[in-house]
C-alpha cells in the first residue's frame, strides 16, 4: 500500500488550488487539506501551519520535476508580473531616462518637490493636505525625475 506524504505547506489558499491543478493535469493524485477552514477564517493560517498538499511518496519526485519545469514556473510567491505594453499594441512608452539611459519611465507623482508654493500657502491657511501636485516622468530604475 502506498503512503500519501505531506509534499508541501502553502499559506495561499490560490497558489495552493494553482499547484493541485498543475500536478493534476500532470497525471499525479494529490489533495488538499486545511483549505476551507483557512478560506473562511485566515486567522487560523497559522495556526494551523497553512494548506497542505498530500501526494502519494512514489509520486514525489514526479511532482518535484514537473513543478521545476521553467515553461511552467508559478512564481506567486515573487513579485513578479507580466504587464502587456497596451491593449491595443499602437501606443509605446517613448521616454528614455536621460541620466541611466532606462525606457522603465512612467508619468507619475512627482516625489521631490511635489508641491507648489501656491498649493503649500493654500493648504496651510485651509487646514488641509496639499490638493494638487506636481506630476514629472520618474525613471524606475535609477529614481531620476526629468520633465
Amino acid at each position: 500500500m502506498d503512503k500519501i506524504v505531506v509534499f508541501e505547506t502553502y499559506y495561499n489558499p490560490i497558489e495552493a488550488n494553482i499547484i493541485k491543478s498543475r500536478l493534476m493535469d500532470s497525471g499525479v493524485q494529490c489533495f488538499l487539506s486545511d483549505e476551507n477552514m483557512i478560506t473562511i477564517n485566515p486567522l487560523y493560517t497559522q495556526a494551523l501551519g497553512g494548506i497542505k498538499l498530500h501526494l502519494f511518496e512514489k509520486d514525489v519526485n514526479t511532482a518535484r520535476s514537473i513543478l521545476q519545469d521553467e515553461d511552467v514556473q508559478i512564481a506567486l510567491g515573487e513579485a513578479t508580473v507580466d504587464v502587456p505594453e497596451s491593449q491595443n499594441g499602437d501606443t509605446q512608452n517613448d521616454q528614455v531616462c536621460p541620466n541611466c539611459g532606462s525606457s522603465n519611465v512612467g508619468y507619475v507623482q512627482a516625489t521631490k518637490k511635489r508641491f507648489s508654493i501656491l498649493t503649500m500657502i493654500v493648504s496651510i491657511l485651509l487646514l488641509v493636505y496639499p490638493f494638487a501636485a506636481k506630476k514629472t516622468n520618474h525613471c524606475f530604475d535609477c529614481g531620476y525625475e526629468f520633465e
